[in-house]
């Protein structure tokens, strides 16, 4: 069970969602992405990240 979640973790989908919510936290600490717009986009990424991976997991039952 563990290794399959870090299988899934290691999912190009999961490594393009870490990079981008990185890459915007830097760009935030760096002041090129103010607070207005670091939030709503983070949020977008991670909701989208996480629905589209329970609708997965629904499928596969």
């Amino acid at each position: 069970m563990i290794k399959k979640k870090f299988a899934n973790l290691i999912d190009l989908k999961s490594i393009i969602t870490i990079l981008m919510v990185v890459a915007l936290v830097i760009g935030f600490f760096q002041n090129k992405i103010n607070a207005n717009e670091l939030i709503p986009l983070v949020t977008m990424i991670l909701t989208f990240y996480f629905t589209k991976k329970e609708s997965e997991e629904k499928k596969d039952e």
